[in-house]
């Protein structure tokens, strides 16, 4: 379950300009210290499903709450190129973000999720 603080956390660090990716290893670091780990026991997967339960909770949330802010949308956009995280793809393409290359994005995002859940995408 992910945690309101680390959510809130999270989005304050975008809206400073952090990236996606830096919140995600911060986010396992945290994670990591937070359960003890020493450093020969962390692998390159060491909390992945965490993470990665925690990013989408957080594309969503700020898809939702942040909806057109311009540091959001570079924030999101940036993210899709390194994730195939359905929720981060949906707020960033149904967020209202003024983004440069939207069409190719909403065509590649049609790829990675055909069917009707893309549908909405280019209805605004």
């Amino acid at each position: 379950m992910v945690a309101q603080k680390d959510i809130d956390k999270a989005v304050r660090e975008v809206l400073l300009g952090a990236s996606m990716r830096q919140v995600a290893a911060d986010y396992r670091e945290k994670l990591i210290e937070d359960f003890g780990f020493r450093p020969e026991e962390v692998a390159p997967d060491t909390f992945k499903p965490e993470v990665a339960a925690f990013m989408r909770a957080l594309a969503r949330h700020l898809g939702d709450r942040y909806r057109g802010d311009v540091r959001v949308g570079e924030a999101l956009r940036t993210w899709v190129r390194f994730t195939d995280h359905y929720e981060a793809w949906d707020a960033l393409l149904s967020g209202g973000f003024d983004i440069e290359g939207r069409d190719a994005l909403v065509e590649r995002g049609r790829v990675l999720f055909p069917g009707p859940l893309t549908r909405h995408w280019t209805e605004e």
